[in-house]
């Protein structure tokens, strides 16, 4: 514990709204002790927008990163061995590879690429030059999601078949960026949607095969302007082993909200919040914090530790951690671009059956045989 730990030479590229989160997760690293991160600087379009970042950064770290409003800048400038990238999906592909290019090893926000074919950019870049690729997907690491992986794991539903997710919702705001389809690549269903691939491909150690998808947008017009991304997406999963997930995610449904996600096997369900064992004339019922200690005990202390680097529970903490472990360890991140790149796969898959009108084999899309939603953006980014 007293041991000083080398220091991770950083700079934080992107300062909008997620990179607060991680500001939370090296503030959470920091006061457990683990000052493994160096931020050097932070770079944004916006000179206001670094400005607040570095003066939040300066509270915990104790003085203050240099502020860029150009990335090539922070590049010439600065000795850095890493960077973490909180940038729209458009531009991730371009400055992604820029950094790692420059020798650095990159954390970057999901989903890794705008599309499959600006995400393989990114990986091949990476592997290329040699340096480690994570992406920052935060959602598995919960004690929750961690519970449920080792339920799972375990048996204690039995053989898993069914996972049904829908998040329906309503909201008249117009979100940005993240309405325009060159921008953002797709709806939630694809920015959130990657956490539930994720998360289903985590939990069940199974891959997608076939998808099968319809979508709209209800609301062309939100707020006086135009939305050129789905606002409502319904699809079906067939994964390997006979496991099929229903997904329902929409932000138009007025007056009746929905949130459940629940995973059925042979012999019961899980939530985040419940594991439920089915006996012949009464179900068990255990509450997730009750899984959790289970899991705790059950665990040994290098896993334990692994899983929650001294005790934390911020999952932004837990990913930056284990960015920094994989490059000092010489070891891939538990999320590498290979990963990340199947998660997007699947939600990209919905586009791409609702395009073709009909079912898409997960694995055409991963190897770029079907591309006839994203050859739009594509095109546009010169990929």
């Amino acid at each position: 514990m007293g041991v000083e730990m080398e220091r991770l030479k950083i700079a934080l590229v992107g300062c909008g709204g997620i990179a607060e989160s991680h500001l939370n997760g090296y503030k959470d690293l920091h006061d457990r002790g683990l000052n493994v991160f160096d931020l050097k600087a932070v770079c944004d379009i916006s000179k206001e927008r670094a400005e607040t970042k570095a003066k939040k950064i300066e509270v915990f770290q104790g003085y203050r990163p240099k502020v860029y409003t150009d990335l090539e800048d922070v590049l010439k400038n600065e000795s850095l061995e890493a960077v973490d990238i909180c940038l729209p999906h458009d531009s991730h592909h371009q400055v992604a590879s820029a950094c790692i290019r420059n020798g650095l090893h990159v954390i970057i926000e999901k989903p890794l690429g705008i599309t499959m074919r600006a995400a393989r950019v990114i990986i091949e870049n990476a592997e290329k030059h040699g340096r480690v690729l994570a992406v920052a997907e935060n959602y598995r690491r919960s004690p929750e999601n961690r519970a449920i992986w080792w339920a799972i794991k375990h048996g204690l539903i039995g053989k898993p078949r069914m996972i049904v997710w829908a998040a329906v919702g309503w909201s008249p705001h117009h979100w940005g960026w993240r309405e325009d389809k060159m921008a953002a690549g797709g709806s939630w269903v694809f920015d959130g949607g990657v956490h539930l691939a994720d998360l289903d491909r985590y939990q069940l150690g199974v891959e997608a095969s076939e998808v099968y998808a319809v979508n709209e947008t209800f609301e062309p017009i939100r707020e006086g302007l135009k939305v050129t991304v789905d606002d409502m997406t319904m699809a079906i999963i067939r994964y390997e082993n006979g496991v099929y997930a229903q997904w329902l995610w929409t932000k138009v449904a007025p007056a009746k909200r929905m949130n459940i996600r629940t995973i059925y096997g042979s012999l019961g369900a899980v939530t985040r919040d419940e594991l439920q064992i089915q006996k012949e004339d009464h179900v068990e019922w255990y509450s997730i914090e009750t899984v959790k200690r289970r899991m705790m005990v059950n665990l040994g202390s290098k896993e334990t530790e692994r899983l929650f680097p001294r005790g934390a529970t911020n999952t932004f903490a837990i990913e930056l951690y284990d960015f920094y472990e994989s490059i000092m360890e010489g070891r891939p991140p538990e999320v590498d671009g290979w990963e990340a790149y199947k998660d997007m796969a699947i939600p990209l898959s919905f586009y791409e059956s609702a395009a073709l009108s009909g079912p898409v084999k997960v694995k055409d899309v991963e190897e770029l045989r079907v591309e006839r939603y994203q050859s739009e953006i594509n095109e546009k980014l010169d990929l």
